[in-house]
């Protein structure tokens, strides 16, 4: 008999759901357990909800006894104390989901008695990236993501900071103002091909397209990017300073562009007052809310 105690992570998306296994004592994935199953967070509360359970059980397999307690990276705004959705149907995702207590749902059809764990998304990430991935060992670190939306969360010791005169309320940063606007509308994916509009005249269908074209030389592109890693030095630094960052970790989609705007964020550092943080992408990628969610339940 296994007698391995276990923890189980699950990420949260518009149109998904994925499930696995995380190893308590070695913070590792647990081989073969990762479960994805297709949701429309348009539908039925129940549809969905079956859509988890069924992800969740089939993760766990024959070691569903040996879960100890189920993390659950899920997008706000959301109550995570107590594990109630708030998001609603203006924001055209979980539109049904709006009051609907989640944690209490999993556990009675789950039947599960064990402790059932909510987290941001971006914290989840951050807190995978800490134990497993590119914020280990630090002390004090930053984590952000760059895709659709721009992501952010601030740990102490791997603990996700949200009050404070260290960090904006809340603990994150995409509402902060920024040239204008919010630092959402800068450092995302409309943010960037925007700026290609405005530098080129031209439509983009998306980052990966903008990339190609500078990483074939096109000068726009490569003075766009660079010009986005100098915004983002400009605006992250203050942060970075005040909160005592000494690691600084890029996940998301746009940071698999790194070469192209990671050395102008670095060189511009210093000149906004915030020399010597160590920068690090991301090493989990996808898995790290996974990680992170799982392992937010060994934190006190």
């Amino acid at each position: 008999m296994n007698s391995k105690k276990y923890l189980m992570g699950i990420d949260v998306g518009g149109s998904h759901v994925t499930a696995a296994m995380i190893d308590a004592e070695t913070f590792e994935m647990l081989p073969g357990s990762e479960a994805r199953r297709h949701i429309d967070s348009c539908g039925e509360v129940d549809a969905v909800l079956s859509a988890f359970v069924e992800a969740i059980r089939a993760s766990a397999g024959e070691q569903w006894d040996n879960v100890e307690g189920i993390g659950v990276a899920f997008p706000a705004p959301f109550d995570y104390p107590n594990g109630i959705c708030l998001i609603t149907p203006e924001q055209n995702k979980f539109t049904n989901f709006y009051g609907v207590n989640v944690k209490q749902e999993l556990a009675t059809r789950l039947s599960f008695a064990k402790p059932i764990k909510f987290l941001n998304d971006a914290a989840a990430f951050a807190i995978g990236e800490y134990f497993a991935g590119g914020a280990k060992g630090s002390a004090r670190s930053l984590v952000i993501t760059l895709g659709t939306g721009f992501g952010a969360s601030f740990l102490a010791e791997g603990r996700p900071v949200v009050t404070g005169g260290l960090v904006p309320e809340g603990g994150e940063l995409w509402d902060q103002p920024f040239k204008g606007g919010i630092a959402d509308d800068n450092f995302s994916t409309r943010g960037i091909v925007k700026a290609w509009k405005a530098a080129s005249g031209e439509d983009a269908s998306g980052v990966k397209e903008i990339a190609q074209a500078a990483l074939k030389g096109d000068a726009r592109g490569i003075a766009m990017f660079n010009a986005f890693g100098e915004e983002l030095a400009a605006f992250l630094a203050p942060w970075l300073t005040k909160f005592g960052v000494d690691r600084f970790v890029i996940g998301g989609n746009i940071a698999r562009d790194w070469d192209l705007f990671v050395p102008a964020f670095e060189a511009a550092l210093p000149a906004h007052g915030a020399g010597g943080v160590t920068v690090r992408p991301s090493h989990l990628g996808e898995n790290a809310q996974i990680v992170g969610a799982a392992l937010s339940l060994a934190l006190v």
